[in-house]
């Protein structure tokens, strides 16, 4: 129940934060970090696909009607939440997942979180930014963008950790 509890709430504050700060954040046009993604990254191993999917579309749908993207961000979000069993299933630890584990670096480690995160970042902005302008004459803008957001709402993402890091 506590569980659900500290969901919910991340839910919320990573709305606000995405929607108050991370929105207005105008370092130039390649510059677009989506923290709302910790979401995704933070949720327990155990939760549930369709609840996984559910709390995935309505993450996107809210930032979609604050960032007036129509749809991309909820599609983009449901995409990568589909395909997160698979990413966790390849990086799993030899040892697999205990019971109690969350996706952290409290219980895997930072090398792991790093990967883990690494990836569902890189995905989600590749995905996010093929979908909002894909055409060969803006590949490499596309990339461009693909990594420099990657890398800036990595850099965010590990500050969140930090917060909720414990040792």
């Amino acid at each position: 129940m506590i569980e659900i509890v500290k969901n919910i709430v991340r839910f919320v504050v990573l709305i606000l934060l995405q929607v108050l700060v991370f929105n207005r954040i105008e370092i130039s046009t390649f510059l677009n970090p989506l923290i709302v993604i910790y979401f995704l990254i933070a949720m327990p191993f155990n939760t549930h696909k369709s609840l996984l999917l559910l709390g995935s579309f309505l993450i996107g749908i809210i930032i979609d009607m604050f960032m007036n993207t129509m749809g991309i961000l909820s599609f983009t979000f449901v995409l990568i939440a589909y395909f997160r069993p698979l990413i966790l299933q390849i990086i799993q630890p030899r040892d697999g997942y205990s019971l109690g584990d969350l996706p952290g670096a409290t219980d895997l480690g930072w090398f792991w979180f790093l990967k883990y995160s690494g990836t569902i970042i890189i995905l989600f902005n590749l995905v996010y930014f093929v979908i909002i302008g894909f055409s060969q004459d803006n590949l490499l803008i596309m990339l461009w963008k693909t990594i420099i957001s990657s890398v800036f709402t990595l850099f965010f993402v590990i500050i969140i950790q930090l917060f909720s890091y414990k040792k």
